[in-house]
């Protein structure tokens, strides 16, 4: 289960206030959304149920993969406003691409299921069946 944890870097975890992100101006022209998206992974006994923020995005907009024990999602969101001809002053919507990968390492890939409802994409990730563990005791000779 450890292993749907993603790895996260933080830039500094002590003082969020020297982020580079919070000195940016008011009016700022960054219009890429951030790198990745949030993501809830619960173990549900014979599965694990991973849900992730999608909010905005539609179906299309979202590329599921599994490439060698390795499950990437992915959502591109392009910018259909064309702000620059329609004159904003200042607009928060959010274009660009996200995506963030996991190991499968307990999951049994070929079943894996997915369904999008409400910007919430839901991943069913059934467990791969492991052999029984048995425990016993070696008698020294």
């Amino acid at each position: 289960m450890s292993s749907l944890i993603p790895y996260r870097y933080t830039r500094n975890a002590i003082d969020p206030f020297f982020n580079d992100d919070f000195f940016r101006s008011f009016f700022s022209q960054g219009r890429e959304m951030s790198q990745s998206f949030r993501v809830d992974v619960r173990d549900e006994g014979d599965h694990f149920l991973m849900e992730a923020e999608l909010p905005g995005m539609k179906r299309d907009q979202i590329h599921i993969d599994v490439d060698d024990g390795t499950l990437t999602i992915s959502a591109e969101m392009k910018d259909e406003n064309q702000r620059e001809e329609n004159n904003y002053v200042l607009s928060e919507r959010r274009y660009g691409q996200m995506k963030r990968s996991f190991t499968l390492d307990q999951v049994d890939e070929e079943h894996i299921s997915a369904e999008y409802t409400d910007g919430v994409l839901k991943l069913t990730l059934p467990k791969r069946n492991q052999p029984e563990i048995t425990r016993r005791r070696i008698e020294i000779q």
